[in-house]
């Protein structure tokens, strides 16, 4: 079989052509956070301000926005949590939101492959709608879109959105409290090792529970590893002083 110089032209300019790469104008961004044992992923395309006015212009108020750029801004989670009190179940959500001066509606929406906005708008795929309070400053610009984790706690985090001077905190809850506590009552016993009894008073102390209990414990670990680690022995001082 013979290949003419016309196709062979045509191969090797399709070749060039598939080897040219531009940079995206809102770069893609990933991040993975773990509160207490619960793992979360979020990937979104970041916009930058370049000059312009951004919320109330450039994303209008009281109209829902794609909470970054392009294809949907996509957050997992593996475990159910609370979003400003309200519970929403482990899964895959697209993120939209609908900015106002002073407060945002923010959106857990259950179809995730769309480029920007859904053609079609289905109030059945909201799995959740919260409000959040919108704070500005004058004095603090983000250029770049973020989305980021703060206040990060063995149970509960913020999510916060940030974009030219607006800030926007989502009030994250886990039910890690309630997982760990069925699983010291599981599985925790007179064979368990020193670690895990040590473990065991540090996250009751952690948590502000119960300090008999938590003392209980760290005596247990101590008895069991006569070459327990110093902090063993703070963590013992601690509970005796009361240190919450």
């Amino acid at each position: 079989m013979k290949i003419t110089s016309t196709i062979l032209a045509l191969l090797i300019g399709s070749c060039a052509l598939a080897q040219m790469k531009f940079p995206a104008v809102s770069s893609h961004s990933e991040v993975e956070q773990k509160v207490g044992l619960t793992k979360f992923e979020i990937e979104y395309n970041r916009p930058n301000v370049n000059g312009r006015e951004v919320f109330g212009k450039l994303v209008p108020n009281g109209e829902v926005w794609r909470t970054g750029a392009n294809e949907n801004t996509v957050i997992k989670f593996d475990k159910p949590i609370k979003v400003n009190g309200q519970e929403l179940a482990a899964g895959e959500y697209a993120l939209y939101s609908i900015p106002n001066k002073e407060e945002w509606e923010v959106i857990f929406y259950k179809d995730t492959k769309n480029w920007g906005n859904p053609k079609e708008w289905k109030e059945s795929n909201i799995a959740l709608k919260v409000k959040a309070k919108s704070t500005k400053s004058m004095n603090n610009k983000t250029e770049t879109f973020e989305i980021r984790f703060t206040n990060v706690t063995q149970k509960s985090a913020n999510l916060v959105l940030a974009w030219d001077n607006t800030t926007v905190v989502l009030d994250i809850e886990t039910n890690t409290i309630n997982e760990v506590l069925k699983m010291i009552g599981d599985q925790l016993n007179e064979n368990s090792s020193a670690r895990d009894f040590y473990n065991a008073a540090n996250f009751y102390y952690s948590n502000k529970l119960d300090r008999n209990q938590a003392l209980k414990w760290v005596n247990t670990a101590l008895e069991k590893d006569a070459n327990a680690p110093d902090y063993y022995k703070e963590l013992k001082t601690n509970l005796e002083k009361n240190n919450y």
